[in-house]
């Protein structure tokens, strides 16, 4: 049990902050090197939430991308020159700190009930009821509340510690420096590997039709894609339900055409990289400002998590090595630990510099994706209702400020799109659960450490906000609460995504750092073993998630590992669907099986496919039509054994779309004979494919 005592420290917290150690001395190497890395970091956030302010702006006046790419340059390099004078600044108040004494008898009841939860979680699909999970997550959140919210005595709160204080500086600077000496190696290689892995592993996913055409069409154009361009030329309005805030894709589509390189291309060999790199960092981070020791350790245990976390396409960690591409792949991976990152920061030292992060961290978090109305609404609420409980009112209201460009983003959505409902199917919390957090051995651990985390995390605010993130899951998760979110918001069928409230990655890695009870503590031992008694606890979870897993990497996952880098899709069938695209020309239309058609996006928007994603067709302001005919096609060359529409049904659809090339598979014979029965002929094979031309053209 982690005696609840509030270790608070001034501006020297943060490894990445402060001149000196606290103490005077001067920081080690790995200390400069982390702090350096840091620095980085915050001036990516910096300049991202500068693009996206630019970007928004710039949907009004749709200027040029070499035009924003310009005023962008000079906004980023001023604000960072002036950021980076402005050191860690004083605090803006002092708010003297002192934590409640811990009583045993509630703290065996909130541990005990923690565990229960998690484990009935993980186990709810082997038929534990999902009562069981938040009656006991209510007990462990209200136990662990009334341990943290207990009034200190006067004794404690003389032993407070204004900020500033030197024993804290010199014990916070202390803790940081052994962490970077040892943990920051660690992070750079493991994020560098995570970086290489993330070009060399193909997981295709049916969202890009959506975000990487978005690129392709800024690189072709040089303009900011106001309109539909996965279906038409922008002749039909933008994807309902899909408003464009996000500015991530026109910024790698701008970049893209600076530097004359395919905007697919760019999107898979440089942003993938970088920001999965930053999303390790952001992960190290986070895990240096909560772990009370070993940081390394659970940092370790963390990464092994995430990869092997390949038993669902929506956990973590198929949102984070797989997908990083992807605006909602950054927001929950790198944004939400560092968001949690600074948090923790501002809780503990308030300056302007971190009251500054936090509001940049909301504006880049809408640059990413839509989501970031409610995901980081979340975050912020978990971690400011503990400040306000425990009487830090101001700290606790200043940290919303996190939230307000997101809320105001979501607001604007509202007023001015008419229609922003998401359709699909609403998940309840047990299958939102099953998806991201996961289950069996693995689902059991995310619940375990989620419901446990304000004992495991280092004592003062980061156990507040673990137990702002604990009691806020526990509410979601209640019956009929995301029904009744759904209803009101329309969004329901991404709701499942407030899961990315919990950073489990951490919070897994973490228990790491639990220490056995004293009875199994070797005594009077080596080093050696004491060294191996430690790092025990590391050493069973990482077994225990290979055990339990599934890596992300592995086939069951659909993944391939390629022998090289490449983008995203079966390179054959890339191959193919640009033969076919060269085939129909700019403007043209084409028609071949799904797995073929949903390339043609990552290709070019001057030459579409018929359906290169049926969900977002269904949300393609269109006349009905026009997409029962695109449909209709679709099923025609869907399989071979799949049933076909009638001769002049197909006649019809492929003169009113007036399709340029139709293709089928080899094999379906079925399929190729309506095509060449509807008045298309010249039949000739395109890689796997059987094709067809309008008239008899080009046989």
């Amino acid at each position: 049990m982690t005696e609840l005592k509030d270790r608070t420290a001034g501006p020297g917290a943060g490894a990445g902050d402060g001149a000196d150690d606290g103490g005077g001395r001067r920081p080690g190497v790995g200390a400069r090197v982390t702090r350096a890395v840091d620095g980085f970091v915050d001036a990516a956030v910096l300049a991202f939430a500068a693009w996206t302010l630019i970007y928004h702006l710039c949907l009004l006046l749709q200027p040029p991308t070499w035009v924003m790419l310009a005023c962008w340059a000079v906004v980023s390099a001023a604000g960072i020159i002036v950021w980076s004078r402005r050191g860690t600044g004083r605090a803006l108040w002092h708010d003297r700190v002192a934590a409640a004494a811990v009583h045993r008898g509630l703290a065996g009841v909130a541990v005990a009930a923690a565990v229960v939860a998690g484990t009935s979680a993980g186990l709810h699909g082997e038929g534990v009821p999902w009562w069981c999970t938040w009656a006991a997550g209510a007990v462990s959140v209200a136990a662990t509340a009334a341990v943290l919210l207990r009034r200190p005595s006067a004794d404690s709160d003389a032993a407070g510690t204004e900020h500033g204080g030197s024993p804290e500086r010199a014990e916070a600077a202390e803790r940081d420096e052994a962490a970077a000496r040892w943990g920051t190696p660690l992070a750079l290689l493991t994020g560098a590997g995570f970086a290489i892995g993330s070009l060399f592993i193909l997981n295709s996913d049916g969202d890009d039709a959506y975000f990487v055409s978005r690129s392709v069409a800024t690189a072709e154009t040089g303009r900011i894609p106001m309109k539909d361009v996965i279906f038409t030329s922008g002749t039909s309005e933008q994807i309902a339900g899909e408003p464009p805030v996000s500015s991530i894709e026109v910024l790698a589509g701008a970049l893209a055409r600076i530097l004359g390189v395919p905007g697919a291309s760019f999107v898979w060999y440089v942003l993938l990289p970088t920001v999965t790199f930053l999303a390790i960092w952001a992960l190290w981070r986070l895990v240096r400002a909560w772990a009370p020791r070993r940081a390394a350790l659970c940092f370790a245990v963390a990464a092994v998590y995430l990869l092997w976390t390949g038993l669902s396409p929506a956990s973590l960690g198929s949102f984070h090595l797989l997908r990083m591409w992807q605006g909602k792949a950054v927001l929950v991976s790198l944004l939400v630990p560092l968001l949690f990152a600074y948090l923790t920061h501002w809780a503990e030292r308030r300056t302007r510099r971190d009251l500054g992060l936090l509001g940049a961290a909301g504006v880049a978090a809408v640059g990413l994706t839509s989501t970031a109305a409610f995901v980081i609404s979340l975050v912020v609420l978990a971690a400011a209702a503990p400040l306000v409980a425990t009487g830090r009112v101001r700290t606790g209201v200043a940290a919303c400020a996190a939230m307000a460009y997101p809320v105001a983003a979501g607001l604007a959505v509202i007023l001015l799109y008419e229609s922003v409902s998401v359709h699909g199917t609403v998940h309840d919390a047990p299958a939102g659960y099953r998806a991201v957090l996961l289950y069996a051995v693995l689902g059991v651990l995310a619940g375990c450490a989620l419901w446990l985390g304000p004992w495991t995390v280092r004592p003062g605010v980061p156990a507040l906000i673990c137990e702002g993130v604990a009691a806020l899951l526990t509410l979601l998760i209640l019956p009929g609460v995301l029904a009744l979110a759904a209803d009101v918001t329309g969004a329901g069928q991404v709701l499942w995504r407030t899961m990315w409230l919990v950073p489990a990655p951490a919070l897994i890695g973490l228990l790491a750092a639990v220490r056995p009870p004293d009875a199994l503590r070797p005594r009077s031992v080596g080093r050696g073993v004491r060294v191996a008694a430690a790092g025990a606890p590391a050493a069973a979870l990482a077994v225990a998630i290979v055990a339990g897993g599934n890596a992300v990497w592995a086939e069951t996952n659909g993944s391939v590992v390629a022998d090289r880098p490449a983008w995203k899709a079966d390179p054959g069938q890339v191959g193919t669907a640009r033969a076919v695209v060269e085939e129909a020309g700019p403007g043209g239309i084409v028609v071949m099986p799904g797995r073929y058609m949903r390339i043609v996006p990552l290709l070019t928007t001057e030459t579409h496919a018929v359906n290169p994603n049926s969900h977002y067709l269904s949300l393609l302001p269109a006349p009905e039509r026009a997409i029962a005919d695109r449909e209709l096609l679709a099923a025609t060359v869907r399989s071979a054994r799949s049933e076909k529409p009638g001769q002049a049904e197909i006649a019809g659809a492929l003169r009113r779309l007036n399709i340029r090339v139709a293709c089928t598979y080899l094999w379906d014979e079925r399929g190729f004979d309506l095509l060449r029965n509807a008045g298309y002929g010249g039949g000739r094979r395109i890689g796997d494919l059987a094709c067809v031309f309008p008239g008899g053209g080009r046989g």
